[in-house]
């Protein structure tokens, strides 16, 4: 009668023996307690390269704009149309949906005052003709002098959705320059 009864609880005994000796599963416990982490990680290093890759293109959109209209004597709405689909090329393989290009050029006096001579955008609206212009202090010279300021703004998204966690966020640069040929640049638009 105590074979019956404790047959079964040897039994049950010698299993739990063999499933706490067994390390088997150890390393599959382990990995599905990391593999969480790891996703983040990856994914978190995946998005933040994006992002950067992203911030150098809106850099580059800035410069290149900026430097290309700095080698002109006049500007017509043509020629800055034309420059304006450059950008759409360096900033492959992202959108340019919501790419926000300003071009001012600003006349500065000999007492740092600037002024807006004229202002185009590729969406949206632009500074207007006549308008005052803070200029940086490092950019006053002491004597008149014409700059061209460009600014690019655009508003990254993210590559996958997070859930609402990670929306996005607006990159944005401004370059000057000064013109290279000639004292300012003449609006034909």
């Amino acid at each position: 009668m105590t074979a019956k009864f404790f047959g079964p609880l040897r039994r049950a005994r010698a299993a739990l023996a063999a499933f706490g000796g067994d390390r088997g599963g150890v390393a599959a416990l382990e990995f599905a307690i990391i593999l969480p982490g790891l996703l983040l990680i990856y994914l978190g290093g995946f998005e933040a390269s994006k992002a950067l890759e992203a911030s150098r293109k809106v850099e580059s959109t800035a410069e290149t704009v900026g430097n290309l209209i700095a080698r002109n004597r006049t500007m017509t709405e043509t020629g800055l149309e034309n420059i304006y689909n450059i950008s759409s090329a360096i900033m492959v393989p992202f959108s340019t949906d919501g790419l926000k290009i300003v071009v001012t050029t600003v006349s500065v006096d000999d007492k740092g005052k600037g002024t807006v001579d004229w202002s185009q955008a590729n969406t949206g609206p632009a500074l207007d003709k006549g308008d005052r212009y803070d200029v940086p202090s490092e950019l006053v010279f002491g004597t008149e002098t014409y700059l061209v300021v460009v600014s690019v703004s655009y508003p990254y998204k993210p590559v996958m959705d997070y859930g609402g966690f990670f929306s996005g966020t607006t990159m944005a640069k401004e370059y000057t320059f000064r013109p290279r040929i000639s004292k300012s640049i003449v609006w034909e638009g």
